[in-house]
């Protein structure tokens, strides 16, 4: 979604293993959240691993808070300013009683396949990524590194195929994606594909028990 004029176009990203707070004199998780910026709801789930669509917020300092539907609550959690007309993704991290937003400003793109590494794990303050031949899952090769809140951007050349990103070292990822898996009608792993020419991997710190993370993945523009 384009900025309004005076607003940043923002998606958010629930990157916190575990929201609690104190209730009853004990830390315990709030449950099933949803997320209110500067006071006014932009999803009705947020919960670890959830990556919203981008959506028009006011430019300045954002207000965070997750929430249950008993009123138990974590924040708010202050954003860094956010200029008018530009984009980023915004993650939630950390553990009780210390939460905190990363704010991430998206890479400016110009046509060519890219890989992108928002790194957002405070465990791992330093990551490699890089590529991989997605037919047979082999064939790993570092591309570059990102160090915790920062987004490192490589470009692919005007056309990859056979494509896939992953996320560690070579001889043991943390994790691995391809296109297809996020569009499954990508089925060559090619970008661009339409309108998507950047593969982004998020790394989180990982969640016990959940099939989601410590690497979520998007196909940007």
């Amino acid at each position: 979604m384009p900025a309004q004029p005076g607003s940043a176009s923002v998606r958010f990203i629930e990157g916190a293993p575990d929201l609690e707070t104190l209730i009853d004199g004990v830390p315990e998780g709030i449950g099933n959240a949803y997320l209110q910026v500067n006071g006014k709801t932009v999803a009705s789930a947020f919960n670890y691993g959830t990556l919203t669509p981008f959506v028009a917020v006011p430019s300045g300092t954002l207000s965070l808070v997750a929430l249950d539907t008993l009123g138990y609550s974590v924040g708010p959690l202050a954003s860094a300013a956010l200029s008018p007309g530009k984009r980023y993704t915004l993650i939630v991290v950390g553990t009780y009683p210390t939460y905190s937003v990363l704010t991430f400003d998206e890479p400016a793109g110009n046509g060519d396949a890219a890989l992108s590494l928002y790194e957002a794990s405070p465990t791992v303050p330093q990551a490699d990524f890089g590529s991989f031949a997605a037919s047979s899952h082999s064939d790993f090769k570092q591309l570059g590194s990102a160090s915790l809140g920062d987004v490192t951007t490589v470009t692919l050349g005007s056309r990859v195929t056979n494509f896939g990103g992953y996320v560690g070292p070579t001889s043991n990822p943390i994790g691995s994606v391809t296109p297809s898996q996020i569009n499954s009608f990508d089925t060559d792993n090619v970008l661009p594909f339409h309108s998507a020419d950047r593969l982004s991997l998020f790394l989180l710190d990982p969640k016990t028990g959940s099939t989601l993370g410590p690497v979520l993945s998007s196909l940007d523009q």
